[in-house]
């Protein structure tokens, strides 16, 4: 259960990290072109839609396969 999706999972934890930082970068520096501010939105939308699909996706998984001590 732990590996499922893990590499998804990773890519949207990064994804956001990286949106978040984008778009820090964008408020702190003045300098900053304009289309840092809709990439890094764009990333961080893109990337909380990953992770979301992750979590729901596990979510079905667990359900379709419950655990039981019968069958170890």
């Amino acid at each position: 259960m732990r590996g499922l999706h893990r590499t998804k999972r990773m890519l949207g934890f990064a994804g956001i990290i990286m949106g978040a930082s984008i778009v820090v970068w964008w408020k702190l520096d003045a300098s900053a072109p304009e289309w840092t501010l809709w990439a890094g939105t764009a990333i961080l939308g893109a990337s909380w839609a990953l992770f979301v699909y992750v979590i729901v996706a596990r979510f079905l998984w667990v359900r379709k396969n419950p655990f039981g001590s019968a069958q170890t």
